[in-house]
């Protein structure tokens, strides 16, 4: 989920991108939000969030989320 009015667009995009460059078995949906939010959910489940960070995500944890999760699965 990102925050459209702030202009995280981009960077959703580019996260998007490099999560569908480095597995070619998931689904990515990007969910447009407010206030400044920038989440990412793996499976809907809340893992990596700018508010609790107090930054944005790096792709290398969202992708060392999604990995965990297939590894599980």
């Amino acid at each position: 989920m990102y925050c459209r009015p702030c202009g995280y667009l981009d960077r959703a995009l580019e996260a998007a991108r490099e999560i569908l460059s480095y597995f070619d078995d998931v689904k990515v949906e990007l969910e447009q939000g407010k206030n400044g939010i920038f989440d990412v959910y793996v499976d809907g489940e809340l893992k990596l969030s700018r508010y609790q960070l107090k930054r944005f995500p790096e792709i290398e944890e969202m992708l060392k989320e999604i990995s965990s999760k297939k590894q599980v699965s």
